[in-house]
């Protein structure tokens, strides 16, 4: 009695492989051509929708043999763990949120037609990139108020542009003997007419950051 080995199950799906390794094609108008596919090393492949993933995945399993290992040490090098596979939707949002904010550059250059032309990065709305933004901020709020302690410092750092004044808040704390100063907020201080910078105003706007965003009190 001969025993047979079976094969190991294929660690991805031929859609994530596709999607790993091949883009749209789009002409200079910046519109996508329909059926036509770019891979990552510069081949491009026509793929119709009624033969699934077949055409392209010939091309990554003749021409691209150790796509598994490439897959696995690009997922380990964006989330460090290689059992979970990045969406290509979460990660074109990222390279949008960390060129736009390194960049210091407008929400709405997402929807720049140059931007999109001279770009890798698949087209966003506006929308859909505050809405990220938005998530990033709760994400980082929940994990800072998991780390905040009982008793902390607090920091202000205050300047005024043209005729708008502007506060950001720094809690200050140690852990394990190293010190720790996140950034809690950065705000406009002056949102109505009787607004003013007193400390007042200050103890005011922390009273209503603090318990909202981090369930602390002053």
């Amino acid at each position: 009695m001969v025993r047979v080995t079976r094969p190991p199950n294929p660690s991805y799906t031929n859609a994530q492989v596709a999607g790993f390794y091949f883009r749209p094609c789009r002409d200079q108008d910046d519109d996508v051509i329909l059926e036509y596919f770019r891979c990552r090393c510069g081949t491009v492949r026509k793929q119709t929708s009624r033969n699934g993933y077949s055409n392209l995945m010939q091309h990554v399993l003749r021409e691209h043999l150790d796509y598994e290992v490439v897959m696995l040490e690009a997922t380990a090098a964006q989330t460090g763990s290689i059992l979970n596979f990045i969406r290509h939707s979460s990660e074109n949002l990222f390279g949008w949120m960390v060129w736009i904010v390194q960049c210091n550059l407008p929400l709405s250059f997402c929807e720049s037609r140059d931007a999109r032309r001279f770009s890798n990065l698949e087209p966003i709305s506006e929308e859909r990139l505050r809405a990220g933004m938005d998530g990033v901020v709760m994400a980082v709020e929940r994990s800072i108020k998991s780390e905040l302690p009982a008793s902390f410092g607090i920091m202000l750092d205050g300047w005024t542009h043209a005729s708008e004044h502007y506060v950001a808040v720094f809690a200050c704390y140690e852990i394990n003997g190293s010190l720790k100063t996140p950034l809690l907020s950065m705000a406009l201080l002056l949102n109505e007419v009787n607004d003013d910078v007193s400390a007042e105003s200050h103890l005011d706007f922390l009273a209503t950051m603090l318990p909202r965003d981090f369930g602390a009190q002053l």
